[in-house]
């Protein structure tokens, strides 16, 4: 049975890996644009995850997966409970980061009632406009707009890169879809920065310049890619991505004009 909770610590940080669905295997040249396909094809091993993270006193989520239920049953295992919750931090609302914020049984409470949530400001915006949700299929419409109406009077909006709490900082990567953020954390040590779906897998890391089909706007991704390797480089920060090979956290080497994936 594969391993469904990897626990970290960093700076006097500690937290949790939940994988939230089995990994699943992609074919590179599926993922990337015309005249960047390799001759001979490659499979990338993705896996979907949630984070938790203990910081300064706060239970902090970062995304919430696709099953409620199942996440608060993984943080039950680590002493936490979903009320213990205080912040959620949303990179981006694809139903594998989002539909785990309203369980699935009972009326569809919202998991974590007691937390604020970080989100994008126009993003937010997007999801009450009615031509978004146009071309949807009905189950992610019935999704956006039931996160809508729960969390109209807990979220934390954010513009710009921004401190959304104590030493919590709200970093904007749009591309992979509108309003995509990343959140770094500050710790006794350098930061550890989730970078949420910027960065689908380590190819990317060396290959940032590659535009992902996946993506809704290649171009801004790519520039967001570019903007968190420099980032990274310049704080050295312990990096977290949500699909990155099991349990996707790690450091990355910089040597020259080379960049690599360095695992736990």
């Amino acid at each position: 049975m594969p391993e469904t909770i990897h626990r970290f610590t960093h700076g006097g940080i500690e937290g949790a890996i939940l994988r939230i669905l089995g990994d699943e295997p992609r074919s590179l040249n599926e993922l990337v644009s015309e005249g960047y396909k390799l001759p001979e094809d490659r499979t990338l091993p993705l896996a979907y995850t949630c984070c938790y993270v203990r910081h300064r006193g706060r239970h902090v989520m970062v995304d919430g997966g696709i099953d409620g239920d199942e996440v608060a049953a993984q943080l039950a295992t680590l002493d936490v409970k979903p009320e213990d919750v205080d912040l959620v931090l949303i990179t981006h609302v694809d139903r594998d980061h989002v539909a785990g914020l309203i369980l699935q049984i009972g009326d569809g409470e919202l998991t974590y009632p007691n937390a604020r949530y970080a989100i994008d400001a126009g993003l937010w915006r997007l999801l009450h406009e009615d031509g978004t949700y146009d071309e949807l299929p009905k189950h992610l419409q019935r999704l956006f707009k039931a996160l809508v109406a729960r969390l109209e009077d807990r979220v934390v909006l954010c513009d710009r890169e921004c401190e959304v709490a104590d030493g919590i900082t709200f970093v904007p990567c749009p591309g992979h879809r509108p309003g995509h953020a990343a959140y770094e954390f500050t710790t006794d040590d350098t930061p550890i920065l989730h970078v949420g779906d910027a960065f689908l897998h380590p190819v990317f890391l060396e290959h940032f310049d590659w535009p992902v089909v996946g993506d809704t706007f290649p171009e801004q991704a790519v520039e967001s890619r570019m903007a968190l390797i420099e980032r990274i480089e310049k704080t050295n920060a312990l990096v977290i991505a949500t699909h990155f090979p099991w349990p996707g956290v790690g450091t990355i080497s910089f040597e020259g004009s080379r960049v690599e994936w360095v695992g736990p």
